[in-house]
């Protein structure tokens, strides 16, 4: 057995890191929301929960993070939690694990543990949201490779349009083995997303994921959002988490999340020769390529939905995007047009609340 699947080492504490952020952000939202009864959440690799060296897995993260939830609606159906791995004493040494932490709140409903193979679990979670419009699903996929990973997969998961799926792939063999002669497997999984002999060879990790990234977004379509979170532990060894969402408020969600972890690019995180694993120094965003989308995008006008918009695909958030607004702004090179109330100086209304409800509120334009 490998030893990442017996000790956390410092990947998989980033990758949990993470996923517990993700989970702070955007749990609250979904709990609270009158459009939603219920919402289920499915750890496809959970393992033991806890390492051998005490870390914690992804299924204690996701119990504490519903724990920690500072709201309790009683007029929700709550949340529902599978937990499911082909180890089946895995899967009892975290049921024990959770039952001795009390670790189950009244906010979960249910509670499920079940030794299936992966792929065989798929069509049961796709079932659990088809139909059912106010369900929400999350689905965090761990695999123990890459072997048993598929486009099908993720294409179909996606597919009732109320879920999203947190990847992690372990994308630094995968490009390991791209530059020494493709196996199979790879094969496999490449072809699903680009013929093979259209598949250039990449010269750096970062460049294999990067490709990744874009053929993931060309074969789900413009409906489908895809980012990615890039852990890199050693001189180009880069592991990735790929996050697939229908909803752009998951995707800001989880690019605030990114943020909280690498506060000068939101793109990945890299670890301290100090072994201080989340030492924080004071940062600032690297926002050039922002502000420089920005001027070239704005040169006809834009509404103030469609900037939100803009700037998250561009992996930024709101609060990036008003600041460099307001610099225009104060130079003299913004002109704003509103399509009704008085807009006041400083105000761009570029977030997700006006996106859904004033995504025309104003137009923007860069002189």
């Amino acid at each position: 057995m490998k030893d990442s699947q017996i000790n956390m080492l410092e990947h998989s504490e980033v990758k949990v890191k993470l996923l517990g952020l993700y989970m702070e952000r955007y749990l609250n939202i979904l709990y609270l929301s009158k459009y939603i009864e219920t919402v289920i959440l499915f750890d496809l690799f959970c393992g033991e929960g806890i390492y051998e060296n005490g870390g914690k897995g992804s299924p204690i993260i996701m119990l504490e993070s519903i724990n920690n939830l500072e709201v309790d609606n009683s007029n929700k159906s709550g949340f529902e939690i599978h937990f499911n791995d082909i180890d089946l004493p895995k899967v009892n040494k975290l049921q024990n694990e959770i039952t001795n932490r009390d670790l189950v709140s009244k906010k979960i409903t249910g509670l499920y543990y079940t030794n299936n193979d992966y792929q065989k679990m798929l069509p049961y979670v796709v079932s659990m949201f088809t139909g059912f419009s106010k369900r929400r699903g999350f689905i965090f996929i761990d695999p123990y490779g890459y072997k048993e990973i598929r486009l099908s997969h993720i294409k179909e998961l996606l597919r009732p349009g109320t879920t999203e799926v947190l990847l992690f792939l372990p994308t630094h063999f995968m490009f390991r083995f791209e530059e020494k002669g493709t196996p199979q497997s790879l094969k496999e999984f490449i072809s699903e997303l680009i013929p093979e002999s259209q598949w250039p060879k990449s010269e750096t990790g970062i460049e294999f994921i990067d490709r990744l990234k874009n053929a993931f977004k060309k074969k789900l379509g413009n409906d489908k959002l895809v980012d990615t979170f890039i852990i890199s532990r050693d001189k180009n060894q880069f592991f990735c988490l790929f996050f697939f969402t229908s909803h752009i408020y998951g995707f800001d969600r989880m690019l605030d999340a990114k943020w909280k972890l690498d506060e000068e690019q939101g793109r990945g995180f890299a670890f301290k020769s100090n072994g201080d694993l989340f030492s924080v120094v004071e940062k600032s965003a690297n926002t050039f390529p922002l502000e420089k989308g920005l001027k070239e995008f704005l040169k006809t006008p834009k509404t103030n939905g469609e900037v939100y918009e803009f700037a998250l695909h561009l992996g930024y958030l709101p609060t990036h995007t008003n600041q460099i607004l307001k610099s225009f702004q104060d130079t003299g090179n913004l002109e704003i047009k509103s399509n009704g109330d008085k807009i006041q100086k400083g105000a761009f209304y570029v977030n997700y609340k006006n996106y859904k409800n004033n995504f025309d509120k104003i137009t923007i334009n860069f002189k």
